[in-house]
């Protein structure tokens, strides 16, 4: 008797256990979606909230959103995270979160921005400030958002480091909006931030873009100092474009014409969509897949396509070994 009671009990627990793993994404069990503060953090709280509400009615999966308050809190997220948890790691935080995890965090889905897999980080400045090249940084006031910041911070601090420059100041502003608008403030002297390849002009026949070619193809005629005519004139999809979103700065046209690309670092794998150790594989393809029919819906084009969020517009399946030379790069280990 005792020995029936005694496997009844451990059946009644094992039922439990499953139990409670099907659960997730209940309210009392929520999946959480961490997201960094990579531009604006109350702009982001905004759209994240959109999405995972789009998300929630077409999985019925209850979500929560949490705007981390820095690059290196969603690094500590993922790491503390008991199985509940996915989220929007930069480039250089996922590097990390790997390492950190043991290599047991999955990146499913990284972005696509206009048809490219990588970005870069581009340096800005005045066009009439005298900065002309990245050898004129030197002895400047640099103007960043986070030192987490894989274009923000990581990529350009190497370079700057390789060329033993060192700087008058600097002014740490929190967000890549943040850090041009700054410089559009003549708080410092550039800035570092995302740059993506800019859109040629609507027709154009001619020969497509690949990194090393000038970053602003299509944008400004460096020779003759004005942007390009009708016809040549394409479309600027980096944080040049945040700022003009402000309202506070100037048409789109206005700011290119003033603010030039003066470098880039890189380039380096897109950012991605993770889910930390021991979240459940069944749910997270439903996610995957919920996520993926958004960002290419009308609504979700709107939402994560936005110069204020994080300016997807398309997505695809990955894996670990997609951030293999990043890590590489950076002097991480890679997964034996």
């Amino acid at each position: 008797m005792r020995r029936f009671l005694a496997l009844t009990l451990i059946a009644i627990m094992g039922l439990s256990v499953i139990g409670f793993a099907q659960d997730l994404g209940t309210r009392d069990n929520p999946i959480v979606w961490v997201f960094p503060p990579s531009t604006s953090p109350g702009v982001i709280e905004t759209i994240a909230t959109n999405i995972a509400a789009d998300i929630s009615v077409a999985t019925g999966l209850f979500i929560e959103v949490s705007v981390m308050p820095d690059y290196a809190a969603l690094i500590e997220a993922f790491k503390a995270a008991d199985g509940n948890l996915l989220g929007v790691p930069t480039t250089d935080q996922y590097a990390r979160i790997s390492v950190e995890t043991n290599f047991e965090t999955t990146p499913r889905l990284a972005a696509s921005r206009y048809g490219f897999n990588y970005y870069y980080s581009s340096i800005y400045a005045w066009r009439d400030s005298g900065i002309n090249s990245i050898a004129d940084l030197n002895g400047k006031t640099w103007i960043y958002n986070d030192e987490g910041s894989t274009s923000g911070y990581i990529l350009p601090n190497m370079l700057f480091e390789q060329l033993g420059f060192s700087f008058a100041g600097v002014v740490k502003t929190g967000g890549h909006t943040n850090s041009i608008t700054a410089l559009l403030d003549k708080q410092g002297d550039f800035c570092t931030s995302y740059g993506s390849p800019p859109v040629p002009p609507s027709g154009w026949e001619g020969p497509s873009w690949d990194y090393g070619m000038d970053p602003e193809m299509w944008l400004f005629d460096r020779y003759n100092g004005k942007l390009y005519g009708d016809g040549f004139y394409g479309y600027c999809v980096d944080v040049r474009g945040a700022a003009a979103k402000t309202d506070l700065y100037g048409t789109l046209d206005f700011i290119v014409q003033n603010i030039a690309v003066v470098g880039t670092v890189g380039p380096v794998p897109n950012d991605c969509i993770a889910f930390c150790p021991d979240f459940p594989t069944d749910i997270a393809d439903i996610l995957v897949d919920a996520i993926t029919t958004h960002v290419r819906s009308e609504e979700g084009k709107v939402l994560w396509g936005d110069p204020e969020f994080y300016e997807w517009t398309d997505v695809s399946p990955i894996g670990d070994s997609y951030y293999v030379n990043y890590r590489s790069l950076i002097g991480l280990p890679n997964p034996e």
